[in-house]
């Protein structure tokens, strides 16, 4: 059995994992949860949990004319019972969200979106009310390079997350297939950016909790 830790980079998203200098958490995929947010003063990294009033406190205010990139995103880490502001969210960088493997892989891993663990359905406003090209979920693969400037916005090179159509999904190994370690390899790192942009104008306010997931197979 192959099996991947999620890892999320707190320090600087010019580093890869085992860079000199770099810092990445690994994710409890079971405790642990990541937040978009405008942030506020008990939003942000090195506050503890935050309440549902919190939260709609520091929500993002949306413009009427252009889109809107929501500001922050948050993992709140329950080990150490507070948020760590994940860096280089939505930015022209490599290293902020970081898959690793320690083996191969008989499929592609890819990054897809739903609107929970049924992995059925994605009705939800964030991914778009069930159409996938709609989806505020913005994600791209930065295994092999940088994204580019404004890659989350309109007419960047980002993918729509929704469901598990061919063009809603993200594959993490930029489309060459199947990873296999190397000799003395210990793992295998597959990187992605992952924003939220929400169109001008969006005329319903919510709290919206969406699952991410990632598919892959094994030998």
């Amino acid at each position: 059995m192959t099996n991947m830790t999620l890892k999320i980079n707190d320090l600087d998203a010019d580093l890869a994992v085992g860079d000199s200098g770099a810092s990445y958490i690994d994710v409890d995929l079971s405790n642990d949860y990541i937040i978009w947010t405008a942030g506020s003063d008990d939003v942000k990294d090195g506050e503890d949990e935050p309440s549902e009033d919190e939260l709609n406190q520091a929500s993002t205010l949306i413009a009427e004319l252009v889109e809107t990139q929501v500001a922050h995103s948050l993992l709140f880490d329950y080990s150490a019972s507070e948020l760590k502001e994940i860096v280089g969210m939505g930015e022209n960088k490599r290293y902020v969200y970081a898959f690793s493997f320690d083996g191969d892989t008989a499929t592609e891993p890819q990054l897809e979106a739903w609107n929970d663990s049924n992995h059925n359905s994605t009705t939800k406003n964030v991914l778009g009310l069930g159409t996938p090209a709609d989806s505020m979920v913005k994600a791209v693969c930065t295994t092999g390079a940088l994204p580019g400037a404004n890659w989350a916005k309109t007419g960047g090179t980002h993918i729509n997350l929704a469901g598990s159509g061919a063009s809603n999904v993200v594959k993490l190994n930029d489309g060459n297939g199947a990873i296999t370690l190397l000799s003395g390899e210990g793992s295998r790192e597959l990187y992605a950016n992952i924003a939220i942009v929400i169109p001008d104008g969006y005329a319903t306010p919510a709290i919206e909790t969406f699952v991410s997931t990632i598919r892959y197979s094994w030998s």
